[in-house]
């Protein structure tokens, strides 16, 4: 199943709402500017999804379940040599390296709540839907074994995006994992979405 090149033009308007609220949200935590680029929305299956995330590295990934009419997991995915960087400028420069071990799993757990609810809030208020989310959880590995979980059948949304920071850049993916009747679903409220902006357009 994939979507429109309509419904992808959708989607990535209505994920750059949510990246640019997250961002705003992790500046305030890491005390310095961070930029997002528009996402780059792909639909493809785990095989094309891991294929596309491996870099030849390790990944940190902060997954969350959400639950509404469509149902799933998000992702959200960071280099894991890189993802250190980004916990040393939320708890602090001058906090000792063993202490920063202890605090990463920690600390990003909860930049992926950040991000993760920046996203399923904004898809909330604009597809007028209620989520109900859980504890954000950290898994670490090669692509395959971050999506090792997740069955043939199932659809991912992979939104690849550059964090920008002060002095770096930072890639990063979120991945949305859902089965075919959430699909269904969620293509509905894309074109619930489309229909409302497009009256929008012509009154």
């Amino acid at each position: 199943m994939q979507f429109s090149d309509l419904q992808k033009d959708a989607l990535c308007e209505i994920f750059n709402i949510s990246v640019g609220q997250a961002a705003a949200a992790m500046s305030e935590i890491v005390q310095q500017p961070i930029r997002m680029t528009v996402p780059k929305v792909d639909v493809c299956d785990i095989s094309q999804a891991i294929s596309q995330l491996d870099r030849g590295y390790d990944i940190c990934g902060i997954a969350q379940r959400f639950q509404s009419s469509f149902s799933g997991q998000a992702i959200l995915l960071f280099p894991e040599h890189r993802s250190l960087e980004l916990v040393r400028l939320m708890v602090g420069l001058d906090t000792p390296v063993q202490q920063i071990t202890e605090l990463e799993q920690d600390a990003m757990a909860e930049i992926g709540n950040i991000v993760l609810n920046a996203c399923l809030a904004s898809l909330s208020n604009l597809f007028n839907q209620r989520f109900d989310l859980t504890i954000p959880q950290l898994v670490m590995g090669d692509s395959s074994q971050v999506l090792s979980e997740y069955e043939d059948e199932q659809v991912l949304i992979l939104l690849q995006i550059l964090f920008y920071l002060e002095d770096r850049e930072l890639e990063g993916s979120i991945v949305f994992v859902v089965n075919l009747q959430s699909m269904l679903a969620l293509q509905e409220c894309i074109g619930t979405f489309i229909q409302g902006a497009q009256r929008s357009q012509n009154s």
